[in-house]
């Protein structure tokens, strides 16, 4: 379930949000507990990177996935798709250069 009130006391902290490390987010549409504030079902696995982040989801899905949607978790404890993620640290100085690709990765952070 979508934790409105803790999302908004956390987007209005004054604090700078910045993205924190890769994820990726599998609806299955269970609705579970202390998931990304702005996840209403589902999971959000993360990792240093998004390959790193497959196994996770092989594994807690038994090699059965789909619906999945890789992006980025923050420190305001939200999932951002990769487009999303990328006019985040456009705005904060995040990012240092160009991306790499078509889209933000993980390699275009750290």
């Amino acid at each position: 379930m979508i934790d409105k009130e803790r999302l908004e006391a956390h987007l209005n902290n004054g604090e700078v949000e910045l993205i924190m490390c890769a994820a990726i987010h599998v609806d299955d549409g269970i609705d579970r507990m202390y998931q990304p504030y702005n996840i209403d079902k589902g999971l959000v696995f993360c990792g240093w990177r998004h390959p790193c982040i497959f196994s996770q989801i092989i594994i807690s899905y038994d090699g059965r996935y789909s619906g999945s949607i890789q992006g980025f978790l923050t420190t305001k404890n939200r999932f951002l798709n990769r487009d999303e993620s990328l006019e985040l640290v456009k705005q904060t100085g995040q990012l240092k250069g160009k991306i790499i690709g078509r889209t933000l990765t993980s390699e275009d952070l750290w």
